[in-house]
C-alpha cells in the first residue's frame, strides 16, 4: 500500500484543528471593549464562568491516590521502561516507519537489548527464574511488559538500563446501549459528512484501525461483497491493503509473536487484518465473550459500507435501506480486539495493537478507552 500523501495528512490535521476549535466556540474568560483603534485603550472586564460544564476553571481539590495493596509474592503486570529511547523518540518518522531500513534495524537492536536485560533481571532479581515476558514494545516506546512479584519491583528499578517500573492499568469494557432504529440523517448534516460525500470523498484507499471489542464479521454493513461493489463503482483506481502487503511487514508486527500464520489474519477485502491481542488468537468476533459489541458500533460509525448485498446478487443503497452508513464507507478496517475471553486489555496490550496499526500504515486509529482517573498509574 502506498504511503498517505502529504495532502491527505494535512487535511486530517486541519479537520482535527477545526473540530478542536469548534469545542471552544462561545467560551470566553473576558469581554473586550475597544474604545478606539489604539490597543492601549482596550479594557478587560472579568465575567463569571458559570454554567460552562467541563470548561469551568474553578479550582479543584487535589485527590491523593492510595497506593495499591499487593502481597510481596503476588504477581502483577508491569511495564519495565528502559532508559534507551524507543524508535519514534529516536527520531524516525511514523509515516515511513515500516519501510525505513534504519528504523527496522534500530527496533531489532532494542529487542536484542531487551532480551539481554530480561536475562539479567532473571539472574540478579528473580534468583534464576525466567522473567515472564508478555510484550516487547520498541516502536512507540521501549518497554518490556512482564509479570513480576510485587515485592521485586523496587529491586528491578535498580538494574542498569531500567528507567522505571510501572504497574499497568487494566481496562474493562462497559456495556453500550443498543440502537434499534438508527437514522443518520441528522448526524451527517451536523458533521458535514454529506458535503464530503458529494465532493467524491468516501475514504477509499484509507484504513481505519479499531482497537476495541472486535467486530461482527458477518454483519451486512461490513460485507466484502458490498465493499467490493462500492469500490467497483468508483471512477478511479483504488490502492487497497492486501494480504500480501501484510505478509511483507509480518516480521515487524507484535502479532507475529503469538500468531503462527500471517495468512490467517486476513478476513476479507473490507477487513484485511484482524487479530485478538488480549487472548492472543484470531477470534475477533463478539461470539465467545461477554465484552459487548462496542467495537462493531465504532467500526460502523467509521466505515459501515454504503451498499448492502441482497440474496439475488443485487445491492441496495445503505442509507435508504438500513438508514446508516459510515463516515468513510469505502475505507478498510483493521480490527485489533483488546477485550475478549481473557477480560480487558492491559496498557501494553493496546500499545502493541497501536504499534502494529502504525506499521500497517493505518490512516487513523480509534481507541475508545476511558477512566474516571485519567492518566492514573501506580508507582511503589
Amino acid at each position: 500500500m502506498k504511503k498517505n500523501s502529504f495532502s491527505r495528512r494535512l487535511a486530517a490535521f486541519l479537520m482535527t484543528f477545526v473540530m478542536v476549535l469548534s469545542l471552544t466556540s462561545g467560551f470566553s474568560a473576558a469581554k473586550v471593549h475597544a474604545a478606539d483603534a489604539d490597543d492601549s485603550n482596550i479594557s478587560f472586564e472579568k465575567i463569571k464562568n458559570e454554567g460552562r460544564g467541563h470548561l469551568a476553571t474553578s479550582k479543584q481539590e487535589a485527590v491523593e491516590t492510595p497506593a495499591p495493596e499487593f502481597a510481596d509474592d503476588e504477581m502483577v503486570r508491569v511495564s519495565i521502561v528502559l532508559t534507551e529511547a524507543g524508535t519514534m523518540a529516536k527520531g524516525y518518522e511514523a509515516a515511513s516507519i515500516e519501510t525505513n531500513s534504519a528504523a527496522k534495524s534500530y527496533r531489532q537492536s532494542l529487542k536484542e537489548k531487551q532480551a539481554a536485560l530480561a536475562v539479567k533481571i532473571s539472574d540478579e532479581v528473580l534468583g534464576g527464574e525466567t522473567l515472564n515476558v508478555v510484550r516487547n514494545l520498541t516502536l512507540a516506546t521501549n518497554i518490556i511488559s512482564a509479570y513480576v512479584p510485587y515485592g521485586k519491583i523496587k529491586e528491578i528499578r535498580t538494574i542498569l538500563g531500567v528507567k522505571d517500573v510501572v504497574i499497568e492499568n487494566r481496562y474493562e469494557a462497559d456495556a453500550s446501549a443498543e440502537v434499534t432504529d438508527p437514522d443518520m440523517a441528522v448526524a451527517t448534516d451536523m458533521t458535514g459528512t454529506t458535503a464530503v460525500w458529494s465532493a467524491g470523498y468516501t475514504g477509499a484507499g484509507s484504513t481505519v484501525a479499531i482497537v476495541d471489542t472486535g467486530l461482527d464479521t458477518d454483519h451486512q454493513s461490513f460485507s466484502a461483497e458490498g465493499f467490493d461493489y462500492a469500490i467497483s463503482k468508483l471512477d478511479k483506481e483504488v490502492d487497497l491493503l492486501t494480504a500480501e502487503e501484510v505478509a511483507a511487514k509480518w516480521d515487524q508486527l507484535n502479532a507475529s509473536e503469538f500468531v503462527a500464520n500471517v495468512a490467517d489474519t486476513y478476513v476479507s477485502s473490507k477487513v484485511p487484518y484482524g487479530v485478538n491481542y488480549v487472548d492472543e488468537d484470531l477470534d475477533i468476533t463478539h461470539d465467545n465473550d461477554e465484552q459487548g459489541e462496542h467495537g462493531s458500533h465504532v467500526a460502523g460509525i467509521a466505515a459501515a459500507n454504503r451498499y448492502i448485498p441482497n440474496a439475488d446478487g443485487s445491492f441496495d443503497d445503505a442509507l435508504l435501506t438500513v438508514k446508516t452508513q459510515g463516515v468513510a464507507p469505502d475505507a478498510q478496517l483493521l480490527i485489533m480486539k483488546v477485550f475478549g475471553k481473557g477480560g480487558g486489555a492491559y496498557d501494553s496490550d493496546y500499545m502493541a495493537a497501536i504499534e502494529d496499526a502504525m506499521v500497517l500504515g493505518a490512516s487513523s486509529v480509534n481507541l475508545s478507552l476511558g477512566s474516571s482517573s485519567v492518566g492514573l498509574t501506580f508507582n511503589t
